[in-house]
């Protein structure tokens, strides 16, 4: 079962929900706002995330009638799992719907969109990806020497920055464990911090 929300309150689709939910669990809300043609300040594309909160044992999609196929891919962006769309073969019919639908030409372009962007919101892990590898290996930062740090110089957090090294050393991240640490060999402005300078300290340099 589709329900579109157009003409609606908040507390109405709360009751619809509680309604619907014992009779017909197979179900999703459509955030939609029943104008023809649709003005963006009036779409409320929020109302998506909003309903994801209050009902998120269902779908959410949304229901268009404004023109163009741009607010309806950002639906989508924002999780939208349903889509609607008027069709028209010519937007120039008399009726006002004609005016707010979409020829065949913008639906086929409406369809890749949307799958483009299915395809780009991918995983909600954040990790270095196998395709930043080669970018990685070229503009990758490192801790680095601020100035010239002599043998057996503890270090002390104005002395490191970070820069893209040559060879790799500790990450960015690892730049605050490295002060308090005695520096085992002279290291010079610019160069890389490599484990093996730095006294008791554990190995973390990625590869």
């Amino acid at each position: 079962m589709v329900i579109s929300s157009g003409m609606q309150s908040m507390d109405t689709m709360k009751q619809v929900y509680q309604i619907v939910k014992p009779l017909n669990p197979n179900f999703c809300f459509l955030q939609c706002t029943s104008a023809y043609p649709l003005q963006p300040e009036d779409v409320n594309l929020c109302v998506i995330s909003e309903y994801q909160k209050l009902f998120p044992d269902i779908p959410i999609g949304y229901s268009g009638h404004e023109t163009g196929i741009v607010i309806s891919v950002a639906a989508v962006a924002l999780g939208a799992k349903v889509l609607e769309r008027h069709i028209t073969l010519d937007k120039t019919w008399k009726g006002s719907d004609h005016s707010a639908s979409l020829e065949p030409a913008e639906l086929a372009e409406l369809v890749r969109s949307v799958r483009l962007v299915e395809r780009a919101l991918g995983s909600p892990t954040k990790q270095l990806l196998p395709c930043e590898m080669a970018c990685n290996e070229k503009l990758g930062k490192s801790v680095v020497a601020k100035v010239k740090i002599p043998e057996g110089t503890i270090l002390t957090l104005d002395m490191l920055t970070v820069k893209v090294g040559e060879p790799k050393g500790y990450p960015p991240e690892d730049i605050f464990s490295l002060v308090g640490k005695k520096v085992l060999v002279t290291v010079e402005e610019d160069d890389t911090i490599m484990e093996e300078s730095v006294e008791n300290h554990g190995k973390k340099i990625k590869s």
